[in-house]
């Protein structure tokens, strides 16, 4: 540490800084008896704080929850990173501290968790065991010797660079690796914030797990046959080898430029660099890989605590998708907690809404969901920042089945090609479900393949399909069931500029109806009508009837002799049109 020497500090007392200015401290202070104790304490906790920012670009320090209104206003300059009941964590840059001083903010320096962890085991062959955390020579080895060792199944991509010139490195798994295959794209990432490495070690673990057990474990080989997987362990090297390429003793929150980088993404509510700073190198590698690539799904590992964090961090509001968010936070939290009630119980026994726990600005997680449209989540996997070597294979026990299901939650949802109805081509298109999508959940095809994948808790929906050039077309009652993959087609028709719009088809239907139910149908066009029908409580009764009619008139006879008596819901739509309304079986 260039001979900086850090003690522990057993004293428990905040240096107050008191809301009035130093004349006025001064002045409280020699009333209340304890002038010079109380001044100097308070010069050494800044002098000591000074010391820190100096040599290592940030202080580590706790406040009081009864500063959380100022906290509040600071929050995009001084990066909170948890709290109790009786204080906060943050982090501050020289600005931040500065700006911390000047709104005569309480704190208490604190010994930053890396140096306090002390000396982390370097001796051995990485991996070995699983019991150390590699140099940065032994971390780029093995993501080398893995791809080299499984050219087939794995590719090391350098997604870019940070400020010291390392590379942010990213494994591709897939059993088509070279290949960019129609499949939906997952993402793994850890420990932008450089000091939260436990992310950082699970994922060279899971990056090995996949490589090792492809073709033996049926449950990874079909998610490998299934998914473009991407690994990225470490996404802040300069942060995480702060102090020397030998080991990640002394890590760091912030990159070499002392900035966040979880606060340093565009922000849905305050806009382009909310935290006041340009994009780092970092992060604009990380925003150009990720919107290249598209993923569906990704999630990014953090320590400090033990919770899935989902949507949103910025404001209040609720994600259209709240209960998919909040259905698949759980699973990842009681998979975990199979192994040890003990572990992943923060916030909501593991889970919470990130605005619920702390409001953040600028982070990756809100920029993902609203600005690329994919679906993130913030994992917290350790409350120890830096887990000691002899916890790690608990760790790695408690997460691994956890990180898998994760990932499966790719394949599930409503998944479906857009295309041309005229020539076959696909289409890029906005699948948007009407009355339940908002701020940006709607999500898009891809131009290439036309292939979308739209994530969502069980139910049934309607999904209508926009597209320029094209009839905007409604899918009625498109069914999706938890943990579980609905295919679905669409054909769109293309505007045809000068042509008068064709007439809507005329329907008649035999209302009340007995075993037969007959839909009488005219039309000028050969469209495909798709009939689905549905009881009272909207399940479905009668397998799709999907058929192809002449122009002119049309009959269709559904056979209803083993429904029972009662009312129905009717619904017929083709990708002009849709109609729905009551019928009822009689005797």
């Amino acid at each position: 540490m260039s001979g900086l020497i850090f003690k522990r500090r057993e004293e428990h007392n905040y240096t107050l800084v008191y809301r009035f200015c130093l004349p006025c401290t001064v002045l409280f202070l020699l009333m209340s008896g304890e002038p010079a104790t109380s001044q100097k304490k308070y010069d050494e906790s800044v002098r000591e704080a000074r010391e820190y920012l100096e040599k290592r670009g940030e202080v580590f320090l706790s406040i009081p929850v009864s500063e959380k209104e100022p906290i509040s206003r600071l929050s995009k300059i001084i990066s909170i990173d948890g709290f109790t009941n009786d204080y906060f964590r943050v982090y501050a840059s020289p600005k931040g501290f500065d700006s911390l001083i000047s709104n005569n903010i309480a704190f208490r320096v604190e010994i930053p968790p890396s140096i306090k962890s002390g000396t982390l085991k370097t001796t051995g062959e990485f991996p070995g065991d699983w019991t150390r955390y590699p140099s940065w020579d032994e971390y780029v080895s093995f993501l080398q010797k893995l791809a080299s060792s499984n050219p087939e199944l794995c590719r090391l991509d350098t997604i870019g660079f940070s400020i010291e010139k390392r590379a942010i490195l990213a494994l591709k798994i897939s059993d088509q690796v070279k290949n960019n295959e129609p499949e939906p794209c997952f993402l793994f990432t850890s420990t932008m914030h450089g000091n939260e490495v436990g992310g950082f070690f699970l994922l060279l673990r899971f990056a090995d797990w996949l490589a090792q057990d492809y073709g033996k474990d049926p449950h990874i080989t079909d998610l490998v046959n299934d998914l473009q997987i991407w690994i990225n362990p470490l996404s802040n090297p300069d942060g995480t080898y702060f102090i020397s390429n030998a080991s990640i003793s002394g890590a760091k929150r912030f990159n070499i430029n002392n900035v966040d980088l979880n606060r340093n993404f565009p922000d849905p509510q305050d806009g382009p660099h909310p935290d006041g700073e340009e994009y780092q190198p970092e992060t604009l590698a990380m925003m150009k890989f990720m919107e290249s690539h598209g993923f569906t799904l990704s999630a990014n590992l953090h320590g400090g605590a033990e919770l899935v964090n989902y949507p949103w961090d910025t404001w209040a509001k609720f994600h259209a998708d709240d209960d998919w968010y909040r259905l698949i936070s759980r699973q990842y939290a009681d998979t975990a907690h199979k192994l040890s009630k003990l572990y992943m119980t923060d916030m909501v026994n593991g889970i919470t809404n990130g605005y619920a726990w702390y409001e953040i600005n600028g982070g990756r997680q809100d920029y993902v969901n609203y600005f690329l449209r994919g679906r993130e989540v913030t994992l917290e996997l350790s409350r120890d920042y830096i887990p000691l070597p002899d916890t790690l294979a608990w760790f790695w026990e408690c997460n691994r089945r956890s990180l898998l299901n994760y990932m499966e939650q790719t394949i599930f949802g409503i998944t479906g090609t857009v295309t041309d109805r005229m020539n076959g081509r696909p289409v890029r298109a906005e699948i948007v479900i009407p009355g339940h999508d908002s701020l940006n959940s709607s999500i898009w095809s891809d131009s290439i393949s036309g292939k979308f994948y739209r994530l969502i808790k069980g139910g049934f929906y309607d999904l209508k399909i926009v597209a320029s050039g094209f009839k905007d077309t409604v899918i009625y009652a498109v069914s999706a069931a938890d943990f579980k993959s609905t295919a679905i087609d669409i054909h769109l028709t293309p505007i045809k500029s000068g042509v008068e719009r064709l007439r809507e088809p005329a329907i008649k239907i035999t209302n009340p109806f007995t075993d037969e139910l007959k839909i009488y149908f005219d039309s000028v066009v050969q469209e495909e009508i798709t009939i689905c029908l549905y009881d009272i409580m909207g399940r479905n009764v009668i397998n799709p009837y999907i058929v192809s009619p002449v122009a002119n008139e049309n009959i269709i006879t559904i056979n209803c002799k083993s429904l029972h008596i009662g009312i129905y819901i009717l619904k017929i739509y083709t990708p002009e049109i849709g109609w729905s309304g009551l019928v009822v079986k009689t005797e």
